[in-house]
C-alpha cells in the first residue's frame, strides 16, 4: 500500500510538471505566418503581441481576452517594441509593459545575449487607459550580471513562470495593469496583473523600473 501511494504521488508530480511545461512551450505560440520587420515588429498593424489562449480561462468578462491583447497591443505597436512569441531568438527577454489610466504608457524590456546584458525602457505621451499616442523616450543601457542575477532571483521568488496568466477578480475603475512577459529558447509566459501593491509581482517589475532613468513622476507608482 505504501509503495503504491509513492507511485501514485510520483506519477501525480510528474503529470503536473510536464502539464505547466507544455502549456508554457515556445512550440505551442510559434507561428511563422506572421509578418514582421528585420526587428521582429509586425507589419499588420492589427496584429496581436500576445497568443489569445494565453488569455482564455475562467474570466468572468465576455471577450476578457481579445479586449485586453487590443488594449496592450497598441501600446506596444506606438513603442515600436518586437513580438516575443513567434520565433526563437538567441536571447532571453522579459518585457513590462506599464499602463497607468491617466498616466504615460511605459514598456521596459530587459534583455541577456549570451555574455551581454541590457534594458530598454520607452515612453509615450498618451494616456495606459486611453491612446498611447506618440514615442517620446526610447533609451538603451547596459547592464552587469549581478543586476540580472539580482533580477533573476526575484522571478524565482516569484514562481514566474507557474504563475496563472490573469486572477478572476474585479478591478476598480482607475488604476494600472501590470503586464510582465518572459521568453527564453524553450518557453513563453505572460502574467497580468491589476494594480499590485506590494508583493512579489510587484517587487519584481518594480525593480526594472528601478533600473531606468525616467523622472520621478514617470516612475510613480501611485499615479493613476
Amino acid at each position: 500500500m505504501k509503495y503504491f501511494i509513492i507511485i501514485s504521488l510520483a506519477l501525480f508530480i510528474s503529470f503536473s510538471c510536464s502539464t505547466q511545461t507544455n502549456y508554457n512551450s515556445i512550440e505551442k505560440y510559434l507561428d511563422n505566418s506572421i509578418s514582421v520587420d528585420s526587428f521582429n515588429i509586425p507589419l499588420d498593424k492589427e496584429q496581436g503581441y500576445f497568443p489569445l489562449q494565453k488569455f482564455k480561462g475562467d474570466s468572468i468578462y465576455v471577450g476578457y481576452g481579445k479586449f485586453h491583447i487590443d488594449w496592450y497591443s497598441k501600446h506596444l505597436r506606438a513603442m515600436k517594441e518586437p513580438l516575443l512569441f513567434n520565433k526563437k531568438q538567441n536571447k532571453i527577454t522579459y518585457r513590462f509593459l506599464w499602463l497607468r489610466t491617466f498616466h504615460n504608457p511605459v514598456s521596459i524590456r530587459i534583455e541577456k545575449v549570451n555574455d551581454s546584458y541590457s534594458i530598454t525602457w520607452k515612453l509615450c505621451d498618451g494616456e495606459g487607459g486611453y491612446e498611447p499616442g506618440k514615442l517620446i523616450i526610447n533609451q538603451t543601457k547596459k547592464l552587469d550580471k549581478q543586476t540580472w542575477d539580482s533580477f533573476n532571483k526575484l522571478l524565482k521568488k516569484l514562481d514566474f513562470w507557474d504563475l496563472k496568466t490573469f486572477e478572476v477578480d474585479i478591478p476598480g475603475t482607475d488604476g494600472s495593469q501590470w503586464i510582465l512577459e518572459g521568453v527564453n529558447n524553450e518557453y513563453y509566459h505572460v502574467v497580468d496583473r491589476w494594480t499590485p501593491f506590494g508583493g512579489n509581482f510587484f517587487d519584481c517589475c518594480n525593480f526594472l523600473i528601478s533600473l531606468t532613468d525616467l523622472n520621478s513622476e514617470d516612475k510613480d507608482k501611485d499615479k493613476y
